[in-house]
């Protein structure tokens, strides 16, 4: 597997990001368990995961017996992720790579990425997401993403700890927020329709593809309050997209 040494600007976020994802409702109760059901039973599949951050999906991944592999850009994010899986190994693999760098013999019998496509830089960029996971799964395999939701509709209010704003560069700008209200992390990414990824899909050579409605995992609903979660089901952030290669 080709490993290589870059710096990001998620470097720079890389210890604000990771404890976000520590307790972010959205990531533990939406994001993480959405992928988990669309992924289906892991027990000894091989599975990538793009844009693995800093191993916590990874993790329970492999603490449901699945075999995996995780890249991502940021270095940081990376030695993060070998530092957990030093203290407590489950047989995770680690890279520091781009798409178009990622090489390895082995292939998969499963792919995810949550919530990563999106910072892809242009549709090029993301067809390269798509094309470089379909030549490293199997026959069979299948592609599940996690995806922020092209149509979510409440731009520019402050839901769920964060807030969605149309840039006038075209891009998207996110931002979240701590306890006390106050922006905690914020980053921009590429407004892609949902042609788009459907069309970056069929570019990196999946044969179909489906989307998926999302909703809150029952015990999030418990823990935050069905107010909190208030017009999720009908306007949610995210959406599950599926490639079957």
């Amino acid at each position: 597997m080709k490993t290589t040494t870059l710096k990001t600007p998620y470097d720079t976020l890389s210890q604000s990001y990771t404890q976000l994802v520590k307790t972010d409702p959205a990531k533990q109760f939406v994001q993480y368990p959405s992928a988990l059901q669309l992924l289906g039973d892991v027990s000894q599949k091989t599975i990538l995961d793009i844009g693995c951050g800093s191993g916590i999906f990874d993790r329970e991944l492999a603490h449901r017996g699945a075999i995996v592999t995780g890249y991502d850009i940021s270095a940081e994010q990376i030695a993060t992720a070998q530092k957990a899986e030093q203290a407590n190994p489950l047989g995770i693999d680690y890279a520091v790579s781009t798409p178009q760098e990622f090489r390895t013999d082995q292939k998969f019998d499963l792919a995810v990425s949550v919530l990563v496509l999106h910072y892809a830089l242009d549709s090029k960029n993301l067809a390269q997401f798509f094309l470089s996971t379909h030549r490293v799964l199997k026959n069979d395999g299948k592609f599940v993403c996690i995806l922020t939701n092209p149509g979510f509709k409440r731009l520019g209010k402050v839901l769920y700890n964060r807030r969605f704003t149309k840039l006038p560069s075209g891009k998207m700008l996110v931002e979240f927020f701590d306890a006390n209200q106050k922006i905690s992390l914020a980053a921009e990414y590429s407004d892609f329709s949902m042609s788009d990824y459907e069309q970056a899909a069929t570019d990196g050579e999946f044969k179909k593809f489906s989307w998926i409605n999302l909703e809150v995992a029952e015990i999030g609903l418990r823990q935050m309050g069905r107010d909190y979660w208030k017009g999720f089901k009908e306007d949610c952030p995210y959406v599950g997209f599926v490639a079957y290669k």
